[in-house]
């Protein structure tokens, strides 16, 4: 498998089948580097947040909702 240059991380999110301590259900992705680089203890805490929102948000309307902030930003 390649990888990208300048990969900075991976990130696993596990999720429990039915069976206990049996994570079947597990993606990840490379993290590339950017022109701000977060600790991981800075992504974990974006994540929480992200994580709080879906309360709120159906998938579709946050992800309107980050893409519309994304292209404010640029």
């Amino acid at each position: 498998m390649r990888v990208a240059d300048k990969r900075w991380g991976e990130v696993s999110i596990k999720k429990q089948g039915e069976v206990k301590n049996r994570f079947d259900k597990s993606k990840s992705f490379s993290i590339l580097k950017s022109k701000n680089e977060y600790s991981i203890d800075q992504l974990t805490e974006i994540y929480q947040l992200i994580t709080n929102l879906t309360d709120d948000f159906k998938f579709e309307e946050l992800k309107e909702i980050l893409q519309n902030l994304d292209n404010e930003v640029k």
